[in-house]
């Protein structure tokens, strides 16, 4: 395997002149498209979140509110609760004005949302779980690399912790699950950084994937945290971080155009991007 190239100190690095620190958001980001990384990080282009995204803002926060809760306060009448009780700060937040949802829209997010919320007691049963902690904030060193995020759900069981990350979308298909896997194990590896602990299992709860093909298989995915998947988590951050710092240093953030392209918020100011696009049927 090809050593990486520690380069000068950190506080030197190309990169730390845009960020302060990496995080799983930043790292996939870059992964996908370097120029893409350029829009949001260095030409710091508006990035609307998308509703999808809000969503997402909207059904974390309830599981995080709900997994405070007493355990054998944890039902789906007191998330309901929450979800009412929350609603009017998304609707008065500003992304979620730009949607510009009509009302029959607004109905229908909201509608989708629950159906996130409810997905939770298809994986498992809230007050049975013993939480350590919910949207825990890391700010620690991976391998000498500043890293930062924000962990949905630490659990304690039996044989130690566990690492629990909601989605409130569907499953990806399997050639894309390593991606998914390698964010958790980010967050496994910044708790043992930490404080020495670590974990022994992270897993994705994908909490609107029910009636789907092999809905069992893809609810839910978990891997052990062990020195193999550590090892293979890290040398992919160092070989990102790397490759970040160089792309920053001699200022050239090559497009990758795809699929994702279409979606892309920065798709007006990417020739490349739009020629892939314009190229395709849909």
């Amino acid at each position: 395997m090809d050593e990486i190239d520690e380069g000068p100190d950190k506080e030197l690095l190309p990169a730390l002149q845009y960020i302060s620190a990496i995080s799983a958001s930043s790292s996939g980001t870059f992964e996908q498209c370097p120029k893409q990384w350029y829009f949001k990080y260095v030409a710091k282009l508006p990035d609307p979140p998308g509703e999808d995204a809000i969503l997402g803002t909207f059904t974390h926060s309830v599981l995080e509110l709900l997994l405070q809760e007493p355990a054998i306060e944890r039902t789906k009448e007191r998330a309901k609760v929450i979800a009412r009780e929350i609603w009017p700060e998304i609707e008065q937040d500003t992304d979620f004005i730009t949607l510009s949802l009509n009302q029959a829209e607004a109905l229908a997010f909201r509608q989708r949302s629950w159906t996130a919320i409810e997905g939770l007691w298809d994986l498992e049963k809230p007050q049975d779980v013993i939480v350590d902690s919910t949207e825990f904030e890391v700010k620690v060193e991976i391998a000498g690399i500043p890293f930062r995020g924000y962990i949905d759900r630490v659990d304690q069981e039996q044989d130690g912790l566990v690492v629990t990350d909601y989605k409130s979308g569907k499953a990806p298909k399997d050639r894309y699950m390593g991606n998914k896997l390698h964010q958790v194990l980010l967050y496994a590896a910044a708790l043992e950084a930490l404080n020495g602990d670590r974990p022994q299992r992270a897993r994705l709860f994908f909490l609107n994937n029910r009636n789907t093909e092999n809905q069992q298989n893809r609810r839910s995915v978990e891997v052990d945290v062990n020195d193999k998947t550590l090892s293979q988590t890290t040398r992919k951050l160092q070989r990102t971080w790397q490759d970040l710092n160089h792309a920053c240093e001699d200022e050239t953030f090559p497009a990758k155009p795809q699929i994702l392209c279409k979606w892309c918020s920065f798709l007006p100011n990417c020739s490349e991007g739009k020629q892939w696009v314009s190229t395709r049927k849909y």
